[in-house]
């Protein structure tokens, strides 16, 4: 495994959690749709969508990004599970929290208990004992 395997790691984590949270956010926008119909006659061009459509629409699109992002995470977040099997417990959390999880420090810092320069040290050792078996 790569820093770079790392960082692709990272932005496809980034990337699933912001399409899960746009999926979130208008699932949340929905109000009462529970009296919806969805045909599947096909709508003419310019001709207008009901609401109850239109939202079912965005909210295919918005499922099928998530489900994109989830692709490209799946395979490097196996690698990086898989690099970070043997490394003791404070450093494969931090690795995983941050490069799968696609978490932030602070947020991490306080999950582990740790501060800023502890958690810093111990990813420093552990993207050492990573990059040297790569």
């Amino acid at each position: 495994m790569t820093l770079e395997t790392l960082k692709q790691c990272r932005k496809a984590a980034v990337d699933v959690r912001k399409a899960a949270n746009r999926l979130a956010e208008h699932r949340a926008s929905a109000g009462n749709i529970g009296g919806m119909r969805y045909g599947d006659t096909p709508h003419g061009c310019g001709e207008p969508l009901a609401p109850q459509e239109a939202y079912m629409e965005k909210l295919e699109q918005l499922q099928e990004n998530w489900f994109q992002c989830d692709e490209v995470l799946v395979p490097l977040a196996r690698e990086v599970m898989r690099s970070t099997s043997r490394l003791p417990y404070p450093q494969n959390r931090l690795i995983e929290d941050y490069y799968i999880m696609g978490d932030d420090w602070s947020t991490i810092n306080e999950l582990h208990g740790l501060n800023r320069q502890q958690s810093r040290y111990q990813v420093r050792k552990a993207l050492e004992k990573i990059l040297e078996r790569a």
